[in-house]
């Protein structure tokens, strides 16, 4: 059976889910699926000092909004629990150990005292990372001295022994290509910290193990880590799962991968789910950012993609990040949603009064042209509040305000009416009109014109050609 994983840690703000989570929890989602096997959701909290409760609840809430449930998990359970890693540290314990007594790994009695900037900088310092390489003094120490500064009860971490003649080769599932490294190019990184807790390379594969996962796909920053992943499967004595390495969302405006300040910001799914963004098209978006259909289709329900998803479509270069063709995707899910849904959507982003029925009378004229809900509900505003006077075209108003004071408040008598004031004065049509909404709802940019004055009523929208007949600045 194909069993997939998705395993994030719970460390930052909530508001720092961003889109690259939704994509990897929804290949490993759509991998199991299509192919009737389970999807697995593991909390990696081994990081004690980051790890929030409120993230960890973030992320429960960010994966069911897009509609990815797990099938085993820390919140459902399941028979290779438990699933949040803070409660699984004896089982990395016994593994570190075991490892040890294999000559895989070895106590390191002297690095305590920085592993915590080693493990941070091993991540994020290239410079760093190459420092590692130099093997430790601890590589060396006799099986007896160790013993003996166990038995001292000095502090210690556990490294991986990394055989420098070594090669390390594995197919990666994603990129489909084969990745070759030498021994000699692998740090001998720490396994057990000082406190008992795993790093992150002990701890995965541990898991991976007990939780039988078939396939490990997961992002690109982790394919230095994996020769020292091979090397722990090897020691504890298990076959290496598929491995793949995701693709990395460029941001457009660098052309590199989104920086970790962009989490909260352009890069997070908060930032554009307050902005009005349905989770369906953001969904649909990300599904086609790194995997192509064998078709042109576009639109994907979560179910369809699942069916249509398959390894040949996954894309080898980087996608870059397009917010236009995101907000045509929201714009598309916008006009698919019935009107009674969209209604409860924007009811909460209301800052004026109003009634249902009203809005329902509203919602069709509007959702045609927008391509978010927040601008919906700025191209709706004008039904509610006057807009600020406009400068438009005097013979325009005036003439529209005589005709329509007398016209019979219907489409057709409404439009007659104007229409035949433009022929009367031989005024350009588009002009006419545009003097219009300007002086009625204060935008270029606006629903059908006459049923919004029907909306408005007679009254409202006499009053708007009023005001701006009497401002004196306009031209």
């Amino acid at each position: 059976m194909i069993r997939t994983r998705f395993a994030p840690s719970p460390t930052g703000l909530p508001e720092s889910i961003h889109l690259g989570f939704v994509i990897r929890a929804l290949w490993n989602y759509a991998l199991a699926k299509k192919n009737g096997g389970q999807f697995v959701l593991r909390i990696e909290d081994t990081d004690q000092k980051r790890s929030r409760k409120d993230t960890e609840e973030a992320i429960y809430i960010s994966l069911k909004q897009f509609g990815i449930n797990w099938d085993e998990g820390p919140d459902v359970g399941g028979p290779y629990g438990p699933y949040r890693q803070s409660e699984r540290l004896e089982k990395y314990q016994q593994a570190a150990k075991l490892l040890v007594e294999k000559d895989y790994a070895y106590y390191d009695f002297d690095a305590a005292v920085r592993e915590k900037e080693e493990i941070k900088e091993s991540y994020e310092s290239k410079e760093f990372t190459d420092q590692l390489k130099i093997r430790p003094a601890a590589r060396s120490v006799s099986s007896a001295e160790s013993q003996k500064r166990l038995e001292a009860g000095e502090p210690y971490v556990i490294r991986a022994k990394i055989p420098e003649d070594k090669v390390f080769e594995f197919t990666d599932w994603i990129l489909k290509k084969k990745i070759r490294v030498l021994g000699k190019e692998v740090s001998d990184l720490i396994l057990l910290k000082s406190d008992g807790f795993p790093t992150y390379h002990l701890a995965v594969v541990v898991d991976d193990i007990a939780m039988q996962i078939s396939h490990v796909l997961r992002g690109q920053e982790w394919i230095s880590s994996t020769p020292v992943h091979l090397f722990i499967y090897e020691g504890l004595g298990y076959p290496v799962p598929e491995i793949g390495h995701f693709t990395v969302i460029l941001d457009p405006a660098t052309g590199k991968k989104f920086s970790k300040r962009d989490m909260e910001g352009k890069f997070g799914i908060k930032h554009w789910l307050d902005r009005g963004y349905l989770p369906e098209a953001i969904l649909n978006y990300l599904m086609l950012l790194g995997w192509a259909p064998k078709d042109d289709r576009e639109l994907f329900t979560l179910d369809e993609f699942v069916q249509t998803f398959d390894q040949a479509g996954l894309q080898k270069s980087n996608p870059i990040f397009d917010e236009k063709k995101l907000n045509w995707f929201n714009g598309q899910y916008i006009r698919q949603t019935p009107h009674d849904q969209l209604l409860q959507l924007i009811k909460p982003k209301l800052e004026y009064e109003t009634t249902d029925d009203k809005l329902t009378d509203i919602i069709p004229l509007v959702k045609e042209r927008v391509s978010t809900l927040a601008d919906m509900v700025d191209m709706m505003r004008f039904f509610f509040i006057a807009p600020e006077l406009q400068a438009v075209n005097q013979e325009h108003v005036q003439a529209a305000r005589q005709v329509l004071g007398k016209a019979t408040w219907e489409k057709t008598d409404i439009e007659t009416a104007l229409l035949d004031e433009v022929k009367a004065h031989d005024w350009k049509t588009g002009d006419f009109f545009m003097s219009l909404r300007l002086a009625i709802a204060g935008s270029k940019v606006t629903p059908p014109l006459t049923e919004s004055m029907l909306i408005l009523g007679q009254s409202e929208t006499l009053a708007r050609l009023s005001a701006h007949a009497q401002n004196e600045t306009q031209t």
